[in-house]
């Protein structure tokens, strides 16, 4: 079945025909290993526009045309006991998640486990020259995918995005068996699998808009109306939500809560596109029902304000632990953020800290320090902080 293109590694075969499809289905059902990659815009929708699906198996990749091909014939092959390598794949999941309707029971995220062996958020190709010595061909941002016929320097870097994912995916194993960190690998790649995919609910929408966040009294109820409609209205379009409102629109329309189309078409940031084929009615019904809004129905953000106790101790371990993840050669990101090592000192229960490895490298260690029993120094010779048993004793300017 597979066709006679050529990459710098492997063959490839372009697939527009749902029977060629269901042929590619039919053996990847019988793999246990996959790598997959996406190529995708959204710029004019308001859901990512699934321009490509790139998928590598054994010695072949395929080059899939998602334009009139039933995707959820995919559904099986995620059905069965399948390890999907993806890199940097938290959108790749969004898109598959929407078009075949169901996801891989594991993931191997190669972007995610490069950083236990001392990379920070590293492009495939810097790890295709850095692990493998490959050089891959260089992709275009500006690349249209949605256009046809793709032209073969574009089908080139697609096939190559995926084609040498399974070897790069046995390489960073091999490293992290040798420090002892491909469980950890494996267990950050599943949260990514079993992160919320659920969208913001609709009240919340216009806690993304930074020019409301200042609106007091009807004009916070106004705004969550509004912005609640605008993304109704984007969605049913499928076009982005700029497109229906200007979040200066949204914040403006909110604070002045016109009553009329002629003071809604006055105001800053309105523009006439956005008022047309009776939408400027539709605006006004909506500030209308948010100004009548019940108290109890506006969504209010919440407002967290860090325990003034755990301030010092924080800016101590976050400091500390930035070294601390240098010296393991672990993306510091990826060992713990700012908001993990707050979070853990006031006791969030949810904390990435407050199980599994991290709480084994930091999170013990943090509780210790949190309760008096460790110290943060600094070693003079290596110029490091460490961390050494309290001696309780206090110095005292004389």
């Amino acid at each position: 079945m597979l066709g006679n293109k050529k990459t710098e590694a492997k063959d490839w075969v372009w697939i527009d025909r749902q029977e060629s499809f269901d042929e590619v289905v039919s053996e990847l059902r019988q793999s246990a290993e996959i790598a997959l990659d996406t190529e995708f815009h959204r710029e004019r929708t308001y859901f990512a526009k699934l321009a490509l699906i790139q998928i590598a198996w054994k010695d072949h990749v395929a080059l899939i045309d998602p334009f009139g091909l039933d995707l959820t014939v995919m559904r099986s092959v995620f059905e069965m006991p399948v390890t999907v390598i993806l890199h940097a794949g938290v959108q790749d999941l969004e898109i598959l998640s929407r078009a075949v309707g169901l996801l891989p029971p594991s993931i191997f995220d190669t972007q995610i486990a490069a950083g236990f062996i001392g990379f920070s958020n590293p492009s495939l190709m810097l790890l295709g020259e850095r692990l493998l010595g490959l050089t891959l061909p260089k992709g275009d941002r500006l690349t249209d995918w949605t256009k046809r016929p793709l032209s073969e320097g574009q089908l080139r870097y697609a096939a190559s995005d995926v084609a040498h994912l399974a070897e790069l995916k046995r390489t960073i194993e091999s490293r992290l068996k040798q420090m002892g960190r491909l469980e950890w690998a494996w267990d950050e790649s599943h949260v990514l699998l079993e992160r919320d995919r659920s969208s913001v609910p609709i009240e919340r929408a216009w806690w993304k808009i930074k020019e409301c966040r200042h609106l007091k009294g009807q004009s916070r109820k106004v705004a969550q109306a509004l912005a609640a409609w605008r993304e109704e209205r984007a969605s049913t379009l499928d076009i982005p939500v700029r497109y229906v409102l200007s979040d200066l629109a949204v914040a403006v329309i909110s604070q002045e809560m016109p009553k009329s189309i002629e003071s809604l078409s006055g105001l800053r940031g309105v523009e006439p596109r956005f008022l047309v084929q009776g939408v400027d009615k539709q605006i006004l019904q909506v500030v209308a029902r948010g100004g009548s809004m019940a108290e109890s129905d506006l969504h209010i953000p919440d407002v967290h304000e860090s325990d003034k106790r755990t301030r010092p101790i924080a800016s101590l371990v976050i400091t500390w632990a930035t070294q601390l993840a240098q010296s393991m050669h672990i993306d510091p990101l990826l060992l713990a953020t700012r908001a993990d090592i707050t979070g853990f000192l006031e006791g969030d229960a949810d904390s990435r800290l407050s199980s599994g490895w991290r709480n084994e490298v930091l999170g013990e260690p943090i509780k210790r320090l949190a309760a008096g029993e460790l110290a943060i120094a600094f070693n003079s010779k290596s110029g490091e902080l460490e961390l050494e048993e309290r001696s309780n004793r206090t110095y005292r300017r004389r």
